[in-house]
């Protein structure tokens, strides 16, 4: 009986003592060859110790043709491929998983935004009188055009003009007013956070 089936005998019976030996003398390349797959120490040695462990684990149905360095080598490699795919499915779904996570966030940042201007804007339409407010909704959010809105509330083209004119720089004052308010604002807030 030749000194390699005596060691594959050995670790079938669980003989700690050759177990630990064959660990010991095989250890380091395998741990280089894991090494130069996974680029990793840590999985480097986790990817050793689970061979050796399911070597152990398996040891009565161990079929071993070759030798058992061939056998040690061939496991690692393995083990090293499958590692390194798995990495990679989790890479690339932790990739995706961003992508989606950022797009959702700026898709809420796009909509609390509008939903922000709109707020504003509907504040603005508020402070103006209910003829100008009503041309103004007309014109911005029914799209109709002067001369629709004219023959609709049934006044001329020309106070249609007229309140668009005053309406919209009712709007943009007011809207400036409140963006002045907002930058005063952050101003006294850094202020206050560098003392």
């Amino acid at each position: 009986m030749s000194r390699e089936q005596e060691i594959i005998d050995a670790i079938r019976a669980k003989d700690k003592k050759v177990f630990e030996a064959l660990y010991k003398e095989h250890y380091r390349q395998l741990f280089a060859v894991a090494l130069r797959y996974v680029r990793q120490a840590t999985a480097a040695e986790e990817i050793v110790h689970d061979v050796f462990l399911m070597i152990w684990n398996k040891a009565e149905q161990l079929t071993i043709q070759y030798s058992v360095k061939s056998y040690l080598y061939k496991a690692v490699v393995n083990a090293s491929l499958n590692y390194i795919k798995k990495e990679k499915t989790e890479s690339g779904k932790q990739e995706v998983y961003m992508k989606v996570q950022v797009r959702d966030e700026q898709e809420q940042e796009e909509r609390e935004r509008k939903e922000s201007l709109l707020l504003s804007l509907e504040k603005a339409l508020d402070i103006l009188p209910p003829k100008c407010k009503e041309v103004m909704y007309l014109s911005r959010f029914g799209k109709l055009k002067q001369q629709e809105i004219a023959a609709q509330m049934q006044i001329s083209v020309k106070t249609v003009k007229n309140h668009l004119t005053y309406g919209f720089q009712k709007l943009r004052e007011h809207l400036e007013n409140q963006q002045l308010n907002i930058w005063l604002a952050a101003l006294i807030l850094l202020k206050y956070w560098r003392h």
